[in-house]
C-alpha cells in the first residue's frame, strides 16, 4: 500500500532530524535532495531550536593544539551538567570561537576568516584582507578584525575587516578603514566601506568579539585613550555608524574595559559590565536605547545574597546570551571541576552549570602550557548545508580571490559548494 504524505509533512518531519540523518536521506532520491538541499527548507530547519553546548579548548603557546567538544542536552541524572562527549576537531580549527551566527562558528586562523559549520564539519576559509599598503609608523602597532553579520530579510552574509593604526604608549589613534568581503558564483572580493556619517571617526577595535541583531553588525572600540564607542554596520545599506559609550567612574583605566563584554538584551545591543561583579555582586547593563539619537539606558542588577558565593572568588569572561536570555559567563582559570555560570538577568537569577567530559590532558598539561577554553550555546545549532554560507553572500567587483572549502565528510555526504 502506497501513503502519499502531503509534501509540507514531509517538511516538517524532516525538521525534526539531526544533520547526519538529513545527510543520508538526500542519496534516496533526486527529489528529497533537491528538497533538503533549498533555501526554503535551511530556513524552516533553522526556525526548530536545537540548543547545544559547544566548548572550545586551546593551548595559548601552540596554535595547533585545539580541540572542539558538544553536548546536546543537560545530563538527564544531573540536570545541572552537560556532558560534552562529541568530539568535533577539524584540522586547522585554530583558536577561540569569536561569533556564532545561525549554527556557524566564525573565528580567525593565521589572519583568515573561517567559518565552520560544526554539524556538517564543513569548513570554509576566506582570504584575508591585505593591508601591505597601511603605513605603520615607530612606537605604533597595526590591528586587523573581522566580524560577521547576517541579512534575515534578504538571506545575506557579510564580512566586514577594520584596520587600524595606533600609539601604543597612549592609544592614540592614527588611522583607520573598513572592508566589507563579498562574493557570488564563487568568486569573492574586498571592497572599501563607502558609506560612513561624517561624524565616524578613526578607531581602534578593542574586542575581538563582535555582535549581530536584526541585520545590524556591532563591535566596541577606542577613539582614544579614553573614550569608547559602538560601532555598528548595517548589512543591507552597508552604512557604518558610531555611538560614544557613556562614561563612569573609573573608565581612565583601560583595564575596565576587560571586564565589559557585548550581548543581546531584550532585542538591543548591551554591555554588560562585570566590574563590580567580584567584589560587590553588582552588575551593569548598558543598553542601545535609539541608535538614531544615541541615547543610552542603564540597569544595575544585584545577585541575589544566597548565589553571591558563585562569583565573589572567581573573574568571568561575558560569552553572550542564549536564546531565552540567559547570559553566559566562563571562568577565565581553566580548573578542575570545570563549570560556567548562566545567569538569566530577566528573574536575577544565577545558576551553575558543570562541564563534563572533558578530555584528562587538559588537566594535566605542562607548565609551558596556557590553556584556555571558551564555551557557547548555539540554539540554531545545526545548518543544514555550510555552502548555504558561501551561496548567501554578495559580490563586487575587486580583486577577485578563491574562497577555500575544507570538509571531514565523507565524499558521499558532500554536497556542491559554489
Amino acid at each position: 500500500m502506497d501513503f502519499n504524505l502531503p509534501m509540507d509533512l514531509v517538511t516538517e518531519i524532516l525538521t525534526r532530524l539531526p544533520v547526519k540523518s538529513l545527510m543520508r536521506f538526500m542519496c534516496v532520491s533526486k527529489l528529497w535532495l533537491t528538497l533538503i538541499s533549498s533555501r526554503y527548507f535551511t530556513h524552516c530547519f533553522l526556525t526548530v531550536s536545537s540548543p547545544r553546548l559547544y566548548m572550545c579548548l586551546w593551548d595559548g603557546n601552540d596554535y595547533l593544539n585545539s580541540e572542539i567538544l558538544s553536548s546536546g542536552l543537560p545530563d538527564a541524572t544531573t540536570p545541572s551538567a552537560f556532558l560534552v562527549d562529541h568530539d568535533l576537531t577539524t584540522p586547522r580549527m585554530g583558536r577561540p570561537v569569536l561569533q556564532n551566527l545561525g549554527g556557524f562558528m566564525c573565528y580567525i586562523y593565521w589572519n583568515k576568516p573561517r567559518i565552520y559549520n560544526p554539524a556538517t564539519r564543513q569548513l570554509v576559509t576566506l582570504p584575508f584582507k591585505k593591508s601591505d599598503h597601511v603605513i605603520v609608523p615607530p612606537g605604533a602597532k597595526k590591528i586587523v578584525r573581522y566580524y560577521f553579520g547576517y541579512d534575515a530579510l534578504n538571506h545575506k552574509y557579510k564580512v566586514i575587516s577594520s584596520i587600524s593604526v595606533h600609539l601604543l604608549q597612549n592609544m592614540e589613534v592614527i588611522s583607520s578603514e573598513n572592508w566589507v568581503f563579498v562574493l557570488k558564483g564563487g568568486r569573492c572580493s574586498w571592497k572599501r566601506a563607502a558609506l560612513t556619517p561624517p561624524d565616524f571617526c578613526p578607531h581602534v577595535p578593542c574586542k575581538m568579539e563582535g555582535l549581530c541583531i536584526d541585520g545590524v553588525i556591532y563591535y566596541m572600540a577606542l577613539l582614544g585613550p579614553f573614550e569608547y564607542v559602538f560601532v555598528s554596520f548595517d548589512v543591507r545599506s552597508e552604512e557604518f555608524n558610531m555611538i560614544q559609550v557613556p562614561r563612569r567612574d573609573g573608565d581612565e583605566l583601560l583595564e575596565r574595559f576587560q571586564n565589559v563584554g557585548i550581548l543581546e538584551y531584550g532585542g538591543k545591543a548591551t554591555l554588560f559590565d562585570q566590574t563590580n561583579l567580584k567584589d560587590k555582586g553588582v552588575v551593569a547593563l548598558w543598553s542601545v536605547e535609539d541608535a538614531g539619537s544615541k541615547r543610552w539606558s542603564c540597569k544595575n542588577l544585584v545577585v541575589q545574597p544566597s548565589q553571591r558565593h558563585l562569583v565573589n572568588t572567581i573573574t568571568f569572561n561575558v560569552k553572550g546570551t542564549t536564546q531565552s536570555g540567559k547570559v553566559l559567563l566562563i571562568p577565565k582559570d581553566f580548573v578542575f571541576p570545570f563549570h560556567i555560570l548562566s545567569y538569566d538577568i530577566q528573574n536575577n537569577d544565577m545558576r551553575k552549570i558543570e562541564i563534563r567530559g572533558i578530555p584528562d590532558r587538559w588537566f594535566s598539561m605542562d607548565e609551558e602550557s596556557e590553556v584556555c577554553v571558551d564555551v557557547m550555546f548555539m540554539d540554531q545549532s545545526e545548518s543544514v548545508i555550510s555552502s548555504d554560507f558561501v551561496s548567501s553572500l554578495d559580490w563586487t567587483e575587486g580583486d577577485i580571490q578563491e574562497p577555500s572549502i575544507h570538509s571531514s565528510l565523507p565524499i558521499s555526504l558532500s554536497l556542491p559548494i559554489l
